[in-house]
């Protein structure tokens, strides 16, 4: 279970409070598992900065899943 981030905002006599998940490190992820189709949209989506269409498709696939991409562009 992750941890959690409890955040007070305080509007006109108002508290509200929140728990936010707390931001994960790198070090949680297991980058060996990505394929090597993921890591090239990836670098082109973030680095190169010559991706195409299905380049952004692959990454968004890769963070929310295909079926979900594939159910918002229909």
């Amino acid at each position: 279970m992750s941890k959690v981030v409890h955040k007070v905002e305080q509007q006109s006599g108002v508290s509200i409070h929140r728990e936010i998940p707390e931001m994960r490190g790198s070090k949680d992820f297991d980058t060996s598992q990505i394929s090597e189709r993921t890591r090239a949209a990836w670098k082109k989506v973030c680095v190169d900065g010559n991706a195409t269409v299905e380049d952004y498709k692959h990454v968004f696939a890769s963070i929310m899943g295909s079926s979900v991409v594939e159910n918002i562009l229909k």
